[in-house]
């Protein structure tokens, strides 16, 4: 199972009107913890950090993204971290995730193809892929999740997209912070 993140000290640019640098890296940690902790409830298998940041958590592997683009390392920890029949990869900001999700995306995931966790704005937040690294990814692109499916279908593979609360929810506005923690 991977979780890409980005350098904390960069982390959450769309909250800088709303939080400081250190507060977005504090913000950013508290998220990707309990990320972590969901997937270890999910127990489907290790857990790696996919980051330019050698982030410690007990029990957590990290691969160095190495500078690469985040879709580019996401593809090479597949190649070398993943070693289950299914590549699981989830974003880590989804404060809502539970483990019932992503064992309902696991095991949804097609013999050759994915199951994608869509975002509310219709980006990607998760996407469970058999056999790892068959597919390129395209986390961070608009409307990503139907582009994902997209290049599944076009490459004879079958893909389910689901929309579940805390897979769709990610904290990346100061709206969305807001709709998670109300003053």
């Amino acid at each position: 199972m991977l979780i890409p993140v980005k350098r904390l000290d960069s982390a959450k640019s769309r909250l800088a009107e709303a939080l400081s640098a250190e507060e977005r890296a504090a913000l950013m940690q508290e998220l990707l913890e309990h990320v972590v902790g969901v997937m270890k409830d999910a127990d489907l298998g290790p857990i790696t950090i996919v980051s330019g940041d050698s982030l410690e958590l007990d029990g957590v592997g990290w691969y160095d993204d190495e500078g690469r683009a985040w879709n580019d390392a996401l593809a090479a920890a597949m190649e070398t971290a993943v070693t289950e029949r299914v590549a699981v990869i989830v974003a880590a900001d989804l404060p809502l995730l539970t483990p019932e999700e992503i064992r309902t995306l696991a095991a949804a995931t097609p013999a050759r193809g994915v199951a994608i966790g869509r975002a509310r704005d219709g980006g990607t937040n998760a996407i469970c892929m058999r056999p790892p690294g068959a597919y390129p990814t395209c986390f961070g692109t608009p409307n990503s999740a139907a582009e994902h499916e997209r290049i599944v279908w076009l490459a004879g593979g079958s893909a389910h997209t689901f929309d579940l609360p805390g897979l769709a929810f990610d904290v990346d506005t100061p709206e969305d912070l807001a709709e998670w923690r109300p003053s």
